[in-house]
């Protein structure tokens, strides 16, 4: 027999000694090679993390020293508007132009992708070359698609890469500490490879039904039994993982989901470690406990050391509006503005386990500048069904003490002082993402860190006009302790079932009339160091291009909020003054970021 047919044998209907031989080889190298492919694509993720950290540190350290020549200068009164804007050159301009187009295409276009649900072109980018490179190695080389060469590949490709899906759902994961994308955006490639690996699972159950098993095994084996059960759980969890499910039964879903993958982890290890490859499954249970037991760890450490006893495991609930309920724990542990963490009740949730993610409302340090022995920790929490219902009839009752635990903090929001300009802009609860923000860069003002924003635009879009007594005092006592040069303008606008829209003899939208009798007028704007306040729904792309066109540098525009804004955010991000070739032209850059459950959005 030549060497030729030793590579590959004559096919005949039944399959050899051989063919297996070689298709043991194949499945291991398709195995490196989908493992290879991933680890590239996380080194390149990582150095451009690395790459992003290292000039972030030179530009701060470049611009230091002129930095202050230039606040002084302005403080004095020196500088003209002209000279603000820095001059940039042919080269840079249209670097920024590039780097704006690509921003346009990637991250500010939406897809719809079903009902209510968008993606990015980045995001379906990184889902399509995760599916397609799985798929070419599952049936490369494969005999014209013999499914005796694909059957067990698809499920040792699947299995070893059952790590990589469950870190990418883990809280506490290698994965974002290397690539500084948090775990929440990093869930849309969880849900795109599991369901992905999911087929492939069924690739391998289906092409085992309709072959041959292998000599001396049977479906009456404790470990083809032990890969039926593990198939129903992950079938079971992938269906209720859909969208539907996820949106409408959280809490049900979260529970289930968790069962089923153990039950799923637990029968493919059994079905695999009979046949000598348990080590493909292992990993993921290891990734798994060690989240768990870190998450444990420091729940412990964040609700029970170092605090006085009134503080310890408690939180205080309060009702601010009908709707909205802020609720505050006294803990010691550092977050960056615009953070979220996880919150436990045991009292009011249905399993002690159960724990909920919001953004965190406050900054670690004071607005002045002096410490204290503990921050507050503050959420601000809209009420909607399950968790959040049942912590209002809390708040309801009177009592406003209550057994909590607070695990956090996650995520990895922007660092916004290396702007020139920066636009906040929230709808309802998104306030949690920008209030944060908009403190901390106030704080730096006035105390007199380093900082390159000169301008903050705060806007907050709400239904009612029930949240102005706590915003306007919070926003009254940050306003004032912004020092020259900053610029600060906080603009709340009110929308309702009384609110008409007033069209200007130009044929534009007045964004800040209001209906009272039938008659339209122009609400009155306030001055000083007190916010705005608008009736009616704010011309989001006026806004947004008064402010590139006016900026002396980069702009920042963070946006939290509901779909339909963040949609109007980004349209008006790709036009006008925001699109590349008046970027070209020297009109200031942009940088987008979207607080979502989605990749990252810049």
């Amino acid at each position: 027999m030549t060497a030729q047919h030793l590579r590959y044998p004559r096919a005949t209907a039944a399959f050899t000694a051989a063919d297996r031989a070689i298709r043991t080889q194949k499945d291991r190298k398709a195995v490196r090679d989908i493992w290879l492919f991933l680890a590239s694509v996380i080194v390149f993720l990582t150095l451009v993390n690395v790459a992003r950290k290292v000039a972030a540190w030179l530009h701060a350290s470049r611009h230091t020293g002129v930095r202050r020549s230039v606040v002084d200068a302005e403080k004095r009164g020196d500088l003209t508007p002209s000279q603000q804007r820095p001059a940039t050159s042919t080269i840079s301009r249209l670097l920024s132009s590039t780097t704006t187009a690509f921003r346009i295409v990637a991250f500010r276009v939406p897809i719809p992708i079903g009902l209510n649900a968008l993606a990015t072109v980045s995001e379906l980018a990184f889902i399509f070359a995760y599916i397609a490179a799985n798929f070419l190695w599952l049936f490369l080389d494969t005999r014209n698609l013999n499914v005796n060469f694909y059957k067990s590949r698809s499920a040792l490709m699947a299995s070893a890469q059952l790590p990589l899906v469950v870190a990418l759902a883990s809280k506490n994961n290698f994965i974002s500490w290397l690539t500084g994308i948090s775990h929440e955006k990093l869930n849309v490639l969880h849900r795109a490879a599991g369901r992905t690996l999911f087929i492939m699972l069924w690739v391998h159950t289906i092409g085992r039904a309709v072959t041959a098993f292998p000599p001396r095994v049977t479906f009456h084996d404790y470990f083809m039994q032990a890969g039926v059960a593990g198939m129903a759980g992950l079938t079971a969890g992938v269906f209720l993982s859909l969208r539907i499910f996820r949106q409408a039964l959280f809490e049900f879903f979260f529970v289930t989901h968790v069962a089923f993958m153990l039950v799923f982890l637990v029968g493919g290890y059994i079905h695999l470690h009979e046949q000598g490859y348990g080590f493909y499954i292992w990993p993921a249970l290891l990734v798994w406990g060690l989240d768990r037991t870190f998450r444990g760890i420091r729940l412990v450490w964040h609700n029970y050391f170092d605090l006085e006893q009134s503080s310890k495991a408690h939180a205080t609930v309060e009702l601010l509006t009908p709707d909205t309920i802020r609720l505050t724990f006294k803990r010691k542990f550092h977050w960056r503005p615009g953070q979220h963490a996880y919150v436990s009740v045991p009292e009011i949730s249905k399993l002690p386990s159960e724990a909920h993610p919001f953004t965190i409302a406050s900054i670690p340090e004071n607005l002045d500048g002096n410490s204290s022995s503990g921050q507050d920790v503050v959420f601000l929490i809209r009420t909607r069904s399950g968790f959040t219902r049942h912590l209002r009839a809390f708040a309801e009752s009177g009592t406003n003490s209550i057994a909590a635990y607070v695990d956090g903090p996650y995520g990895s929001p922007p660092n916004l002082h290396r702007y020139s300009t920066c636009v906040l802009v929230a709808g309802g609860s998104g306030i949690s993402y920008t209030l944060p923000l908009l403190l901390d860069l106030i704080r730096q003002s006035s105390t007199g860190g380093s900082s390159e924003v000169r301008r903050i635009l705060f806007v907050w879009v709400v239904r009612g006009d029930g949240h102005l007594p706590w915003i306007t005092d919070a926003l009254s006592k940050a306003l004032p302790l912004a020092k020259t040069p900053l610029e600060v303008e906080a603009r709340i606008y009110i929308t309702g079932a009384n609110v008409a829209q007033q069209v200007s003899p130009s044929g534009s939208v007045n964004s800040i009339s209001k209906s009272e009798k039938g008659v339209a007028y122009i609400e009155p704007e306030s001055v000083g160091s007190v916010p705005q306040i608008h009736h009616g729904r704010p011309d989001i792309t006026t806004i947004l291009h008064d402010e590139i066109s006016s900026s002396s540098g980069p702009l920042s525009v963070d946006i939290a909020g509901p779909s339909a804004l963040t949609a109007a955010v980004r349209a008006a991000l790709t036009t006008g003054v925001a699109a590349p070739g008046s970027v070209l032209t020297g009109s200031a850059s942009v940088t987008l970021h979207v607080e979502t459950f989605g990749m990252v959005q810049t």
